[in-house]
C-alpha cells in the first residue's frame, strides 16, 4: 500500500537507530544532529548534502548520500512538505470549478441566460480536473516546487 501512494515503507523508523548506525561508523554527531533536524524541517536534499560535504563537516558524498536516504525515509518521504502547495492549489482550484458547476447547474434548472458561457464552463472544466489533478499529485507525492502556479 506506500508504494501506492508514491514512497516506500522506511526501514528503519527511528532516527535513533540511525544514529547508533552512522556513531558506530565513525560520523561526527553533530553531523547527524545537524542532518537530522535538517530533514524535520523539510530542507532540501542538495543544500542538506552541500553541507555535510562541507570542508568544515568533511563527511564524503557516498556516505553523506546514504545518511539522507536512510533519514528522509524515515521521515517519510523527501518531499513530504512540498506536498502541501499541492493540497492548497488543487482545494482552491476545484472550489472554484465546483461553484461555477453550481452557477451553470442553478442556470438550466432554473431558467436563465447563462452569462459569458465560454468563461463559466472553461472554469468549471478547468477547476474540477485541475483540481483533482494538484490533489491526487500531493497523494502520490508527485507535487514538486516547479509545478506551483504562482511560481516565478
Amino acid at each position: 500500500m506506500g508504494l501506492f501512494w508514491g514512497y516506500s515503507k522506511p526501514l528503519m523508523n527511528n532516527f535513533a537507530a540511525i544514529k547508533a548506525k552512522y556513531l558506530a561508523q565513525g560520523v561526527k554527531e553533530d553531523n547527524i544532529d545537524y542532518a537530522i533536524g535538517a530533514v524535520k524541517e523539510g530542507g532540501k536534499r542538495e543544500h542538506i548534502l552541500d553541507n555535510l560535504m562541507a570542508d568544515y563537516r568533511g563527511m564524503d558524498p557516498i556516505e553523506a548520500s546514504q545518511l539522507m536516504e536512510e533519514l528522509f525515509a524515515a521521515n517519510g518521504g523527501e518531499f513530504k512538505k512540498e506536498n502541501r502547495g499541492g493540497y492548497l492549489y488543487g482545494v482552491v482550484l476545484l472550489l472554484l470549478g465546483l461553484a461555477a458547476t453550481f452557477y451553470i447547474y442553478y442556470v438550466y434548472t432554473y431558467g436563465g441566460t447563462l452569462r459569458k458561457a465560454l468563461l463559466v464552463w472553461a472554469v468549471a472544466i478547468g477547476g474540477v480536473l485541475g483540481g483533482i489533478v494538484y490533489i491526487v499529485m500531493s497523494m502520490r507525492g508527485k507535487y514538486r516546487d516547479e509545478h506551483d502556479p504562482f511560481n516565478e
